[in-house]
């Protein structure tokens, strides 16, 4: 009797308890939908839903108008290897994005919102889809369509679907060089062309915002060689790296003028101007919430060890990805200077096929993690497709500076006359949309340009000029962090 009752009892503890059961419910139905052929076009529904909406109907928003101007100034006055913010000469850095999107708005003769961002949202499809495809080689497909669309998830993703910036672009491009050697790299042997075609992938990301993110594939790949021994790739890697790095050198050579070596040591923060106290623990912290979810799972498998239940999963192709993932991202975490999240971008893409490995890697009893993961990337989704039909059937959000943008070409059309602002950010995201040249003077110049004029000063800068000018200057429109005045 006592043997039968120790039997129950070993039983009743392997039996999973309604929370394993469910969450293994949740499990085996994302695997039942992504088992099917319709998994990549899922990947295409969701990407088009959440992106294509917003790219067509939200206001330029956050330094859009940056990357616009360049490109809108490229076409008007021809500005292309020395990027322009209308008449002010801007060389913080090479500007790729905005050269792609000049080109492309060749035929029009004005950057319009949607073409500032298709660059970026087939981005963003690329990047879904390179996931995918790293992953559906090596682990099930639902693993392969949870990474990617983890990746869509990610909430620093998310803030960049449609934003005209050249992180995610770059993050993507870099990651297609890592699979482009990885994919030789598990053969055995990398050709020097193959070499070569990394060379050209790298100088593309060097050109979108300088050679400093392109560290996340060269330290990535250093590391993975220190660990592993493979010295047999240091030639190969010295000469991507030597020719991944000439078209950048010749564009700094192009545009150097003296004392712009002052601002390239500002915008690498490696100017002390810029040094602040380091905050590694809250880096930390940000960072592990942007990548949710993906560093959900990512972190679990780590934590457990697990490795791949069926095997096939190539040897050293996790500790590949984490070291092109966080080798960088750790000198991140401890640089001394302020931290966007957007800078660990390219940490997420090899995040995303960490926690699809993780997806199939993880024992029985993490299945309520698995499907834990799973309903946080289907709520996130949801959330960013509820937001997406909201442009298509409410009033867009960010639409600020479109309606700014359309009040300021009205103003000037009812009283044509010259337009000027006293800085670089100075109507930013608006001014873009007014069909008008605009001149960059500084604020003591603003006595000596002829009258009338339209001019569009900070919000701080208004107060002092409408007084010191007796009547002679009125505020006319109120835009984000900036007033348009009128000079008579």
């Amino acid at each position: 009797m006592t043997a039968a009752n120790d039997d129950f009892s070993i039983r009743e503890k392997r039996r999973p308890s309604s929370v394993q059961q469910s969450a293994q419910q949740i499990v085996l139905f994302w695997d039942w939908i992504a088992r099917g052929d319709f998994s990549y076009l899922l990947i295409i529904g969701v990407w088009f839903l959440v992106s294509v909406p917003p790219a067509i109907f939200h206001g330029y928003h956050y330094v859009e108008g940056l990357t616009v101007t360049i490109a809108q100034s490229a076409l008007d006055d021809g500005n292309w290897l020395t990027p322009h913010l209308y008449n002010l000469r801007w060389i913080e850095r090479p500007t790729l994005l905005s050269w792609v999107i000049a080109a492309m708005s060749f035929p029009f003769g004005h950057v319009t919102p949607f073409i500032a961002r298709l660059p970026i949202i087939l981005s963003l499809l690329t990047g879904a889809f390179l996931i995918w495809r790293a992953l559906r080689s090596v682990a099930s497909p639902g693993a392969a369509m949870f990474g990617a669309l983890a990746f869509l998830a990610c909430p620093v993703v998310m803030r960049y679907y449609v934003t005209s910036v050249a992180d995610l672009p770059l993050a993507v491009t870099l990651f297609g060089a890592f699979l482009l050697w990885w994919s030789a790299f598990v053969t055995g042997r990398i050709s020097v062309s193959r070499w070569i075609g990394i060379a050209c992938l790298l100088a593309t990301a060097a050109l979108m915002k300088g050679p400093q993110p392109v560290a996340y594939f060269a330290l990535g790949l250093l590391t993975f060689v220190l660990l592993t021994s493979t010295w047999w790739q240091i030639p190969g890697l010295a000469l991507a790296g030597g020719l991944a790095i000439l078209p950048t050198a010749l564009w700094y050579v192009h545009v150097f003028a003296p004392g712009d070596q002052s601002e390239w040591l500002r915008y690498t923060r490696l100017s002390s101007d810029g040094i602040a106290q380091p905050h590694p623990i809250a880096n930390t912290v940000n960072f592990f919430f942007e990548c949710f979810p993906a560093a959900l799972l990512a972190g679990a498998l780590f934590m457990t060890r697990a490795n791949s239940g069926k095997k096939t999963v190539p040897q050293n192709f996790v500790l590949a990805l984490s070291c092109y993932a966080f080798a960088c991202t750790l000198i991140i975490l401890f640089w001394p200077a302020e931290i966007n999240p957007r800078y660990i971008l390219p940490m997420v893409l090899p995040l995303c096929v960490l926690a699809g490995i993780a997806y199939d890697a993880l024992p029985d009893g993490w299945a309520p993690l698995v499907a834990s993961g799973i309903g946080i990337v289907v709520g996130l989704l949801g959330y960013a497709a509820t937001h997406s039909a909201a442009d298509v059937l409410l009033t867009p959000a960010y639409n600020h500076s479109k309606i700014a943008g359309a009040q300021i070409a009205k103003l000037v059309r009812s009283a044509p006359a010259p337009i000027y602002r006293t800085n670089s950010s100075s109507g930013l995201n608006e001014l873009p949309y007014a069909p008008y040249r605009v001149s960059t003077i500084t604020p003591a110049a603003i006595s000596m340009i002829a009258k009338p004029a339209w001019i569009v000063v900070p919000t701080a800068d208004a107060p002092a000029m409408i007084a010191r000018a007796n009547g002679r200057i009125k505020s006319r429109l109120v835009l984000d962090k900036s007033i348009l005045l009128r000079s008579e």
